[in-house]
């Protein structure tokens, strides 16, 4: 008989963002271009991801100089 294990995963909004993030500053940094779901999707993960795209980490969420 084999063992048998229990995986889980654990979603949470910091990693679906956290993740994004990087994937998204992989992204800019290889020249690559959005998706669609990356353009318009409303998840942590594509937030993230627009965040790190767009290299828009410092924002306090006001425009202007």
């Amino acid at each position: 008989m084999g063992t048998v294990m229990e995986f889980k995963v654990l979603a949470t909004e910091e990693s679906g963002y956290s993740d994004g993030l990087t994937a998204g500053k992989l992204a800019r940094d290889r020249g690559l271009e959005l998706t669609p779901y990356h353009e318009v999707g409303i998840d942590d993960y594509a937030k993230g991801f627009r965040a790190g795209f767009f290299n828009q980490l410092g924002l306090t969420g006001t425009w202007g100089g």
